[in-house]
């Protein structure tokens, strides 16, 4: 079956996370649409290496999304460089794992910092860009399967990742007058992590595996190619919902 075709042009998007992974995948299919990207991350190095990829297509801003001043950076540059703002992609998160009992106050902070308060600044602030040219965008969040069937050691991402949901419904209800649509994308297990995998990651994942029914793993193109469907006209009555790339 071949890859649908988007057609982007003239449209300006922000991809945060975009150092690597998914969000590399997600600035690659928006690329190939004849969108203008600014890929944000905090990582130098690897956004350097998505950004040079694009030439002049793509746009490189080294911010933090837990911030004010990262956000507003992040999402004023993309107004700077291309004038406008159409669709805000937010990938950027961190998981570590820790059980709960061994958990640490400051590293659940940081996870509730980037996944939540990262959502809702970047939501907030292209919000207000979107509804400050008269209206009309698309904001996409990102969960994880593991909001909602839990996982050892995996307290602060899978609360902060179910939060996430929730607050991404309340922003599809209140930005619906002004044509904004929001929604949730929320990945299952992805093949982004480097090879060879740590020796208790990798026996993990081999007993995980085929217990979904595709048997596999996905593929960050695969995550990509749904948050290009939600970009595009295609998905014009769909907001506030939670779509899943987890393989069943």
């Amino acid at each position: 079956m071949g890859r649908v075709r988007y057609d982007m042009s003239d449209e300006v998007v922000i991809v945060t996370g975009a150092a690597r992974g998914v969000g590399r995948a997600i600035v690659q299919r928006f690329v190939e649409a004849g969108a203008q990207v600014l890929a944000a991350d905090r990582e130098a190095e690897g956004l350097a290496e998505t950004v040079e990829a694009h030439g002049d297509e793509v746009v490189g801003v080294v911010g933090d999304i837990s911030t004010q001043a990262g956000t507003d950076a992040i999402v004023g540059g993309a107004v700077e460089h291309f004038g406008r703002l159409d669709v805000c992609v937010n990938n950027a998160a961190v998981a570590p794992h820790a059980s709960l009992m061994e958990e640490r106050v400051e590293v659940w902070d940081t996870v509730y910092a980037v996944n939540c308060r990262g959502s809702f600044l970047m939501t907030q602030v292209a919000g207000r860009v979107m509804i400050d040219q008269g209206g009309g965008g698309r904001i996409i969040n990102f969960s994880s399967g593991v909001s909602k069937r839990g996982s050892a050691g995996a307290a602060a991402y899978a609360s902060s990742r179910a939060a996430t949901e929730a607050f991404t419904r309340v922003a599809a209800i209140e930005l619906a007058p002004y044509d904004i649509l929001v929604n949730t994308v929320s990945p299952g297990l992805i093949d982004t992590q480097p090879k060879p995998l740590p020796p208790g990651m990798a026996a993990g994942l081999k007993k995980r595996i085929p217990t979904l029914p595709l048997a596999r793993p996905g593929e960050p193109e695969e995550v990509a190619n749904l948050v290009l469907w939600l970009a595009s006209d295609e998905s014009s009555y769909v907001t506030g919902a939670t779509y899943a790339v987890d393989g069943g």
